[in-house]
């Protein structure tokens, strides 16, 4: 990864061991620990699929991504762009097509940010529904 390619580095993990000044630590856009902990259970049975990403991590990480401290995140990056700032949001996730950073990337798409290498279009297909009220979108400015 170039530094330099971004205004700012988020890393949306829930738990970052070793800080870098480049990086902002995000974990409200995280999975929280009971979701996560579902995830490698269902990776340890053997069960970690698409079928068990659609239809089991992504409703819960939608849901979780309703609560006022992650929306409040969404908004800052949504703002952040609307001013023109490049920003890159990493996890250490293998297979970004199931990942919380590719629902990620589909929800600030569909909320009107600027969204760039987004893997597959499955997620978008299905038209994300999120409740989007109480996201305050500040009026754009030009990046300094």
């Amino acid at each position: 990864m170039k530094y330099d390619d971004y205004d700012q580095i988020w890393a949306v993990v829930r738990s970052l061991k070793n800080g870098n000044p480049h990086f902002k630590h995000v974990p409200e856009l995280s999975p929280s620990w009971g979701l996560f902990k579902k995830y490698l259970q269902l990776k340890k049975e053997g069960n970690w699929n698409q079928d068990a990403f659609f239809n089991i991590y992504l409703p819960q990480f939608i849901n979780e991504m309703r609560s006022p401290i992650a929306k409040k995140k969404l908004a800052e990056l949504i703002n952040l762009d609307a001013e023109g700032y490049n920003i890159c949001l990493f996890c250490f996730c293998q297979d970004e097509k199931m990942c919380h950073r590719s629902i990620l990337g589909h929800l600030l798409k569909n909320l009107g940010a600027n969204v760039d290498g987004l893997a597959d279009d499955t997620i978008d297909s299905l038209n994300l529904v999120f409740e989007n009220q109480e996201i305050k979108i500040r009026k754009a400015k030009t990046k300094k």
